[in-house]
């Protein structure tokens, strides 16, 4: 028996230092994932295996000592052979003792950030003490500890344990025994959705944040990494937000080419504060009331955590119109750039050439006014809610397709509404719009939205109906629906996304059809607010 458990703690020793060794090669003084690491062990190991895990890191370091211990002095040497989790330990224990990191069989969020967050102090104040101490030669600059590098181990801390610890315990709670059927059918859904929804996107972003010359292209590139995460947190809860944050975290040290390098370490602050907002949200979200609250308690939990939900959506139309008018500036500088460069080269280019060069510049240009556009229509931020639905991205998207396309507005309210009820109106628009198209091809498509009040709350109206074309073109979408995807800035994910959307505003969608029509209705409430005096004033202006 002894012999058995001695075998045990032998095998944490090699399998920790292992595990060290191996995450050493990909950590970077800004994404440490040697402290995640730390953290993910010390809140799943029992604490008879803390001994042997202090062993294994130890080994490590120690060979790391011996081998630079000229170059940095043996003082340094000696400290940095002891081991962070050494001092780590007694604070994730403590951390443990006051709060429960388990409720009612459920990840409690508020304790595993704590832990997070107090795990990547320590690795902080280990790693800033055996920095203090370097000593360097003669011919070599030296490095002064400074606030700048004590927040660079804590942002490589921190985001190191983001990175691992929320992705293994969303994985682990799927894996509960209790829900095995549940725990399985959500392990495939999050895979679906990340190998759909977010690894091409990130994917294509990371591509071109590695081919782009222009620091500006990588700046944007960069910060809209976090968008596919916000999708995934409203499909998963907090547990799609964990795994997102993992992907992102990784995609965004994909595109560093240099090292430490300052654009980089802005881009994983923002990862870090992203997706730490993004698991709070999520468990918010997700958390239900229990025992036997009163009703009215359930319907004020519940009201909440719409209205967050809410917020975190109108968030990322900010950060959309954000990197839209990123994207029109750098067209403009672009444009600006060519056409200089044009009239330089216009007498000794054959007029042929010319011509060919003039087409490209002019493609180029359209294509950066229309991903302009898919993320946030130039229409909204220029003239409205009406001019958006009247004759923006809608109409052309009708035309790309020879459908005859009209808009109407009636009833009262409209420009009462929030912002955010407004731009989640145009979303759901485009959503509809596609689904219908993908279905199959429509001769007319008209847009009735009214808006009202009933009882203090508002509300708004969208009916969307079509001329259904040839009954032998049924079931045959569009030849142009992809297209529609990328010029409308939708998922096309169908009517589950409208009728989850719809859910969050309080709506309701209901979808007919006869041999004629094809038609979608869909009811948003802005009444949330009525009951939510907290809400920041800015968030009441007439347009997003």
């Amino acid at each position: 028996m002894a012999s058995h458990a001695g075998l045990q703690q032998l095998a944490i020793v090699i399998a920790y230092a292992v595990g060290v060794v191996l995450l050493k090669q990909v950590t970077a003084s800004h994404w440490n994932l040697i402290a995640g690491l730390r953290v993910l062990c010390l809140l799943l190991v029992p604490r008879r295996y803390w001994a042997a895990m202090v062993i294994g890191e130890t080994i490590p370091l120690i060979g790391l000592g011996w081998t630079y211990h000229d170059r940095f002095g043996t003082l340094w040497a000696c400290l940095v052979t002891v081991p962070p989790i050494l001092l780590t330990a007694p604070v994730i224990a403590w951390c443990r003792r006051r709060m429960a990191l388990f409720v009612d069989g459920r990840v409690n969020i508020t304790a595993l950030m704590t832990c997070i967050f107090a795990g990547a102090l320590v690795s902080t104040l280990v790693n800033s003490g055996s920095f203090a101490t370097m000593t360097f030669r003669p011919d070599e600059t030296p490095h002064p500890l400074t606030v700048h590098t004590v927040l660079e181990f804590f942002l490589g801390s921190y985001l190191g344990a983001l990175t691992l610890v929320p992705p293994v315990f969303a994985w682990l709670g799927w894996s509960s025994r209790q829900q095995s059927a549940a725990a399985v059918s959500m392990r495939k859904i999050a895979i679906v959705d990340c190998l759909k929804g977010v690894v091409p996107p990130l994917l294509m972003l990371a591509w071109l944040a590695l081919t782009s010359h222009s620091e500006e292209v990588v700046g944007i590139a960069r910060m809209a990494m976090f968008l596919p995460v916000a999708w995934l947190t409203l499909r998963l809860g907090w547990q799609g937000a964990a795994i997102g944050g993992l992907l992102a975290s990784v995609a965004v040290e994909l595109t560093m080419t240099v090292e430490r390098d300052p654009a980089v370490m802005q881009a994983e602050a923002l990862i870090a504060f992203a997706v730490s907002s993004l698991i709070l949200l999520g468990a918010r979200m997700a958390t239900k009331p229990v025992g036997d609250r009163a009703g009215s308690e359930a319907g004020s939990e519940s009201q909440r955590g719409f209205l967050l939900a809410q917020q975190g959506l109108y968030q990322e139309e900010l950060r959309l119109r954000h990197v839209a008018e990123s994207l029109d500036r750098l067209g403009q500088s672009m444009r600006d750039g060519q056409h200089r460069m044009m009239e330089r080269l216009r007498p000794v280019l054959p007029a042929s050439m010319e011509n060919t060069y003039a087409r490209h510049l002019d493609l180029t240009q359209m294509e950066m006014r229309r991903l302009a556009d898919a993320l946030h229509p130039r229409a909204w931020r220029e003239h409205g809610l009406a001019a958006t639905f009247e004759s923006g991205p809608l109409s052309k998207a009708a035309s790309l397709v020879g459908a005859a396309y009209r808009c109407t507005l009636t009833g009262t309210g409209l420009n009462l509404l929030a912002p955010d009820v407004h731009m989640m109106l145009y979303r759901q628009a485009c959503e509809v719009l596609v689904y219908m198209l993908a279905r199959e091809p429509m001769k007319r498509i008209r847009v009735h939205i009214r808006g009202g009040s009933s009882h203090g709350r508002r509300w708004v109206v969208l009916r969307m109906t079509a001329v259904r074309s040839a009954p032998a073109l049924r079931g045959k979408p569009v030849p142009e629906w992809r297209q529609l995807v990328s010029l409308l800035g939708t998922n096309g994910q169908g009517m589950s996304t409208v009728r989850e959307r719809a859910q969050i505003y309080g709506g309701v969608v209901h979808e007919r059809e006869n041999e004629q029509h094809l038609g979608v209705t869909l009811l948003l409430h802005d009444a949330l607010r009525a009951d939510a005096p907290e809400m920041s004033p800015t968030a009441r202006a007439v347009s997003a």
